[in-house]
């Protein structure tokens, strides 16, 4: 593998992840001064409206700019192309999330909903003059300027949110931070990346494009819709502060599982593109990518569930104590959602999106039975064990798949999944005996930090995963060029 692209890598990975992580972070802060200042039932007003916006998201962008960041030669005419079908789709969903927003309010019997969902759709708008300058920062590996666009949109919208919610302004203090973000990100792109108004619809590149980007859409919205029923289904069959509760601790999961993942769907998929056409070297980068990635989750995972009522307790304070089971299960769901993320990034590579739809239904068939059974027994335990669940079956059924788009069925990646998530689970219970029986509870769990991360990396040695201390050394050695 060449020393330069992996040094390329590396460089992207970096700037990639300090972007996400700066964003995540500062939303996060912003997060955690909003739930001090506001109640579980406006945040699960806003995990509700969410649901909708989200799908909408996902329908106007419609793999498009996937599509172009795939493809090796893009023209002016692609560009414009996904421009004009994002802006027309954006206008046509706002419109109709606005004329239902009145159903939608008389089914959750919560009339601020309507004007909630009206004021919350003009994201849709605002996004679609942002897709095409957003597209272009991938597709030349520009993480750096991205990272920084989006950090100053957070940061800006976030202190707006924070002033708003001083000012007793409730739910909308959230509202308006959302559209705030979205505005800033626009606004940036288009002074510093120049703005973007080609109004040419090419019917043959919407075509090629569209090839690309139709099935991927359709699993991600399926994925998108499961993902967030469960703030819809707790706030009609519960109450919809347990929605407050569910949305608050995928915040707060969203964080890491964020950066995790929009480094993985950026760099290593815009990075991996490029070897598409040479298979061993492919496989090659995208093990040793695997390797440490797997091994990172595993920590980030064990440590979240072990100190997620703490973190609960002093982030947002006792009256969200509830959230706490609903980070831990959660998290653990995450571990296997972001492997099947990693093998998804093959089925894009080597053009089998196809496959990401047929594996996505099979998903959603398996989760919608547990959300039906869950809302049957009225049990909030079952609904998130079935999420649980539905993530453990689905990582394997993507991996048996991935690994026959390039012919490289291995027991290797099956292995370390399985020894890292043992370890995991062994650090978590070993942590758990020491917390109750010596005085090392409660908060002062946090002083037993350095001991469970050099536990999990013993035990890591010890079932033959690898001495990730010498590992990071390589990493290191090829980032300097050495």
């Amino acid at each position: 593998m060449d020393d330069h692209f992996k040094r390329n890598i590396l460089t992207n990975f970096f700037w990639s992840f300090v972007g996400r992580g700066g964003y995540l972070v500062v939303g996060l802060i912003a997060n955690i001064v909003l739930a001090r200042l506001l109640s579980p039932y406006e945040f699960g007003q806003v995990g509700i409206i969410m649901f909708f916006i989200v799908i909408a998201k996902v329908l106007t962008e419609s793999g498009l700019s996937g599509a172009l960041i795939r493809k090796q030669e893009a023209k002016k005419e692609d560009y414009s192309t996904v421009f004009v079908f994002n802006l027309a789709v954006s206008f046509v969903l706002m419109m109709l999330l606005m004329s239902f927003s009145g159903n939608i309010a008389n089914f959750y019997e919560d009339p601020q909903l309507k004007n909630i969902l009206i004021v919350s759709s003009t994201i849709l708008l605002i996004n679609a003059f942002q897709i095409t300058q957003t597209a272009k920062l991938i597709k030349n590996l520009n993480f750096k300027r991205k990272a920084v666009y989006e950090f100053l949109s957070i940061l800006f919208a976030s202190i707006i949110g924070i002033f708003m919610a001083i000012s007793n302004a409730g739910v909308w203090s959230i509202v308006v931070m959302q559209i705030a973000t979205s505005f800033i990100l626009t606004l940036l792109l288009w002074i510093f990346e120049g703005p973007f108004l080609r109004f040419i619809f090419d019917v043959e590149s919407f075509k090629s494009l569209y090839k690309f980007g139709v099935n991927t859409t359709l699993a991600s919205i399926l994925n998108t819709a499961f993902d967030n029923i469960y703030q819809l289904v707790l706030g009609k069959y519960f109450a919809i502060t347990q929605t407050g509760l569910f949305f608050q601790a995928k915040r707060l999961q969203e964080v890491p599982v964020g950066v995790i993942q929009s480094t993985a769907l950026g760099v290593v998929f815009s990075s991996l593109s490029k070897l598409q056409n040479d298979k061993p070297q492919f496989k090659a980068t995208y093990d040793l990518i695997t390797k440490m990635f797997t091994i990172a989750v595993g920590l980030i995972c064990l440590l979240i569930f072990f100190y997620a009522e703490n973190i609960i307790l002093v982030l947002y304070g006792k009256d969200w104590i509830g959230a706490t089971f609903y980070v831990q299960v959660l998290i653990v769901a995450s571990f296997f959602f972001l492997q099947e993320t990693f093998n998804r990034i093959i089925f894009k590579v080597f053009d089998r999106t196809e496959k990401i739809l047929h594996l996505e239904i099979i998903k959603k068939i398996i989760q919608l039975i547990t959300v039906v059974i869950g809302v049957y027994l009225l049990s909030i335990k079952f609904l998130l064990f079935g999420f649980l669940g539905t993530s453990v079956i689905s990582y394997f059924i993507n991996y048996y798949y991935s690994r026959k788009i390039y012919d490289s069925f291995s027991w290797y990646e099956l292995a370390l999944i399985i020894k890292v998530f043992t370890v995991s689970g062994l650090t978590v219970l070993g942590s758990l005996a020491v917390e109750k029986f010596t005085i090392f509870n409660g908060y002062y769990s946090f002083w037993i930090l350095p001991i469970i991360i050099l536990f999990y990396f013993f035990l890591l040695k010890t079932v033959g995963v690898s001495n990730v201390l010498t590992e990071a050394k390589k990493v290191i050695r090829i980032y300097k060029g050495r």
